[in-house]
């Protein structure tokens, strides 16, 4: 059995201090994905389990838990919480019915979460007693407490209202505010206030430099390279995150329908350049969708020099070669890394007889340029929340991507159903993996990083292997 018993976290409610123990904390997101809005929900909405500055569960609405049956069920006690009241009435009091219901109205936004934490099917989550959860997921993963901490997953009433979080969360304009709703600082709502904007690489370089922001997160890489231009010295942090950089395939594409070219591209495309390029050290080659499994055993395992023939052999086959090229269009995202990363990829590929045509999506545009399928491939990084290689494997089953493997989603069945044994899981996923790569519909890479400037005033920012930072648990020393 194994049991693990935390101290209580309080979550206080009570109005907005007028005091500002911990200051103000501006926040820059360089990117095109939805960190700066993850960011936001995660410091406004209350979990059942909360992140600590380096990446690790901690009690959030439930103040301790254990499991029981080899792992296969958990038991969570709540702390004593009410709902917010009305006027000088005071709330109801939150009850474990509330979230074992609220569970369920999660809706679109928790439909992945429930369904990789096990908890999609009715009966899974249930309320013994007043305080006490019970959670029987189907079926069982050693992930359940990462993926419980997921703002998607956030603690709801039996009609879908949030419970609320350490911070008041107010849209303005493309920016998000976080207002402190305890009186002092907590381990989750440090900082008196937060602001968080999506902020264009330069621009935030330059506003870090000028003290205007104290902290500046890369989703990836874009805007690695103003950051590390702009020495700033021991401010960048540099962080490997679970994840691939590759190219995305896409399946309406004529020319891609062949197998044979697909496997070719999957040969000859070589990230160890392209990581040279960036003379990144932790921007690493990857050959597989998920670093933490086994290396391959098929044709990937080959030295560089086979793989590159054995994909010349097979466009040889479908009359590709340097007398009779074959051009591509790589759609990248805005950016000098991604161009520098595709000039190289390009070079890599033109002895083969494969030309790459690098479209430049504009800044904020890869998303819509890419959703219109006029490119061939595209250059896309996949970082995963939790570090959970069923999870990740997921996104390409059938049904969502084109080409797929009925072998690889009923071997991700397998890993799925494996539960708590770690082994078995593991096994399966790395065969599920093996078999998306026999007729691949993505090309691993590389390692996704993220990078981040920090001010020295600001503590509780740590570096970790998931790259979360929950903001609420960063604040300025003496702001």
């Amino acid at each position: 059995m194994r049991r693990l018993i935390l101290p209580a976290l309080a979550l206080l409610l009570a109005a907005c201090s007028g005091g500002r123990p911990g200051g103000d904390l501006d926040v820059a997101v360089v990117g095109e994905g939805t960190l700066a809005e993850e960011l936001a929900q995660e410091a406004s909405r209350a979990t059942l389990i909360r992140r600590g500055s380096g990446g690790e569960v901690v009690a959030g609405v439930a103040t301790s838990w254990r499991f029981l049956d080899d792992g296969d069920d958990l038991i969570l006690r709540l702390a004593p919480l009410r709902w917010p009241g009305v006027g000088e009435r005071p709330g109801l009091e939150l009850v474990a019915q509330d979230v074992a219901l609220g569970l369920r109205r999660s809706g679109n936004e928790g439909r992945a979460a429930l369904a990789a934490a096990g908890l999609s099917r009715r009966g899974t989550a249930r309320a013994p007693i007043a305080r006490v959860v019970e959670l029987a997921p189907q079926p069982a993963t050693p992930l359940l407490l990462d993926w419980l901490a997921e703002p998607a997953l956030a603690v709801r009433d039996r009609r879908g209202r949030l419970f609320p979080g350490p911070y008041v969360l107010e849209k303005d304009g493309g920016a998000w505010r976080l207002q402190r709703r305890s009186e002092g600082p907590l381990p989750d709502a440090r900082a008196a206030s937060i602001r968080i904007a999506p902020v264009a690489a330069a621009a935030a370089v330059s506003a870090f430099a000028k003290g205007e922001v104290q902290l500046v997160l890369g989703e990836g890489l874009a805007g690695l390279g103003a950051a590390r231009a702009a020495g700033q010295g021991r401010a960048l942090k540099l962080e490997t995150v679970p994840g691939v950089i590759g190219l995305a395939i896409n399946a309406k594409s004529g020319l891609l329908t062949d197998v044979r070219l697909r496997r070719a591209l999957l040969l000859a495309a070589d990230g160890r350049p392209m990581a040279n390029r960036l003379a990144l050290a932790l921007l690493v080659p990857q050959n597989r969708l998920w670093d933490g499994l086994p290396p391959p055993t098929d044709d990937r395992a080959r030295p560089a020099e086979e793989r590159r023939a054995l994909a010349a052999a097979l466009l040889r086959e479908i009359g590709i070669g340097p007398e009779q090229p074959l051009r591509l269009s790589l759609l990248v995202p805005a950016g000098s890394e991604f161009q520098a990363l595709a000039e190289t990829l390009a070079a890599n590929l033109q002895p083969l007889g494969i030309s790459l045509a690098v479209q430049r999506a504009r800044p904020g545009g890869f998303a819509a340029a890419r959703r219109s399928g006029a490119a061939d491939l595209a250059l896309v990084e996949q970082t995963a929340r939790v570090a959970d290689v069923v999870a990740h494997l997921d996104q390409w089953r059938c049904g969502r991507v084109r080409p797929c493997s009925a072998a690889a989603d009923r071997l991700l069945d397998d890993a799925a159903a494996a539960g708590n044994d770690l082994t078995a899981r593991q096994a399966a996923a790395a065969a599920a993996e093996a078999a998306l790569m026999a007729d691949p519909a993505f090309i691993p890479l590389l390692r996704p990083v993220r990078w981040a400037l920090v001010a020295n005033e600001l503590s509780g920012f740590q570096a970790n292997l998931l790259g979360r930072h929950p903001l609420g648990r960063i604040a300025g020393d003496g702001r």
